[in-house]
Formats: C-alpha cells, sequence, structure tokens
C-alpha cells in the first residue's frame, strides 16, 4: 500500500463492524486459527509477548488468557501495537470487559495487557526485548504495496530475542486451481459487498479484500521472511490454502 493509500483512516471507520465481518469472512474459522497460533507463541514460556496490529486485541486477549489457564502468565508481560486509535479502544473495551468477568468467575485478576499507537516503522521498544511477537492477518498491511515493507520487517527483527518466535496468521494464495478460482471469486464479489453493506464502507473492503487475494503464497512469503534475516521454522496451510500459519525466529 502506498504512503496516500488511507488505510488508518478506513480502520478508524470500520473499527465497531470490524469483528464481526471478520466472523462472515472467515465463516467463524478464524477464532480456532488463532488459538493455534497462540499456542505456538507459548511453546516456550516467552516473558515479553507483543502483538503486532493488534486491531481490536483478539489475539492478545486470547493468548494472554490462554497463559492464565496454563498457569504460565506470572511474570509474562503482554504489549499489543497498533496505527489506530479506534481499534485500541475497542481492545481496551474488551479487556475491561474480561476483566469483570474473571473477577466474578473465578475471583482471580486477568493479566495486564498493554495497548500502545504507532507506526510499525519505529516502535518504542528496546532492541531484542520479545521472546514471541504474534500478528494475525495483519501483515499484508504492513507488506502488500507497501514502500515501507523493508522498514516494517527490519523493525520486527530489531525487537525481537534471538531464539524468540515470530508467528504469522495471514491470508495466501491456495495451491489447488479450483480452490483458487471459488476463493477469489469470494474475495472479488462477495466479501466487498457484506462488509460494505455490514459496515457502509464499501472502498475499505474492497481493498482488504484485493489484498487477501493477490496476498503471496506460503512460499513467496517465507523467502521474503528469510530475505529480511529471518530462520524459517515451519508453515502450514489452513482453510484449503486460503491461510498460512508461519512461524519464524530470529
Amino acid at each position: 500500500m502506498e504512503e496516500n493509500f488511507p488505510l488508518e483512516a478506513f480502520y478508524t471507520d470500520i473499527y465497531g463492524t470490524y469483528d464481526r465481518v471478520n466472523r462472515v469472512f472467515t465463516f467463524g474459522r478464524d477464532r480456532a486459527w488463532r488459538k493455534r497460533a497462540v499456542d505456538v507463541c507459548l511453546e516456550k514460556s516467552p516473558a515479553e509477548v507483543l502483538d503486532v496490529c493488534t486491531g481490536t486485541g483478539d489475539f492478545i486477549l486470547e493468548l494472554a488468557a490462554e497463559a492464565r489457564l496454563r498457569k504460565q502468565h506470572d511474570g509474562m508481560r503482554f504489549k499489543a501495537y497498533d496505527l489506530t486509535a479506534t481499534m485500541l479502544e475497542e481492545a481496551r473495551k474488551k479487556l475491561e470487559l474480561k476483566k469483570k468477568l474473571e473477577l466474578s468467575k473465578t475471583g482471580a485478576p486477568f493479566p495486564e495487557v498493554d495497548f500502545l499507537q504507532g507506526d510499525v516503522r519505529s516502535m518504542p521498544f528496546k532492541n531484542e526485548c520479545f521472546d514471541a511477537i504474534g500478528i494475525t492477518f495483519g501483515l499484508r498491511n504492513l507488506l502488500y504495496e507497501n514502500s515501507h515493507a523493508g522498514e516494517h520487517l527490519s523493525e520486527l527483527y530489531r525487537v525481537l530475542k534471538p531464539g524468540g518466535v515470530f508467528v504469522i496468521l495471514e491470508s495466501s494464495k491456495p495451491g489447488s486451481l479450483i480452490w483458487r478460482v471459488f476463493n477469489n471469486i469470494y474475495l472479488r464479489f462477495i466479501l466487498p459487498l457484506i462488509g460494505g453493506l455490514i459496515s457502509g464502507n464499501f472502498k475499505a473492503y474492497r481493498y482488504l479484500a484485493s489484498s487477501s487475494r493477490n496476498y503471496y503464497t506460503r512460499d513467496r512469503m517465507k523467502a521474503i521472511l528469510e530475505e529480511a534475516g529471518f530462520s524459517y521454522c515451519s508453515g502450514r496451510s489452513l482453510f484449503l490454502g486460503s491461510v498460512m500459519l508461519v512461524v519464524v525466529t530470529r
């Protein structure tokens, strides 16, 4: 995305319906996919975790809840970072609701999550400070037709500790030609219509659908990350190849 593309304005406009469209867009499967990404992030019991392009906070809140369930949360610090203030406000509301529900249900506090606003090109974190970084359906916003793609990857590499994991859940091009045709039809015509009707912003969902449809294959994603200095650990195709879960390390 070029510098004049109003991505922040789009997300500012659609924040109130963003979660609902995601449920429709993924047929409700996004929750299960995030759970897989959470499991990978927690494998080595990280102390410092960062969720980049957190949006309304679903991933970091799921991660904090799972860490608490596994009794890994003591001493863990959860940070979430996004460009859009209205998205972060929704995330903070979700956190407060979770705190109230957990306190009334179990009498135990929910882990604290620090939500921060800013540009991924210049994050306010020290070098090599995170044991795990996660990004769910946000990496294409940093890389797809983006003149700052290299800076984004460089900054993510900078803040990840040596041996730390970078877990990516993202759209991808299916390997199957038949499924790719169906996927393209869905993303070209159906998602922009549904997203536009629900959110009232057809232009935003035309962009989001286009970036999903034209995004990389898993092999191309692997190559891009390796070119940025990351070491490939594993990759998995989900939803017949329309989604990828890629894990790299520093």
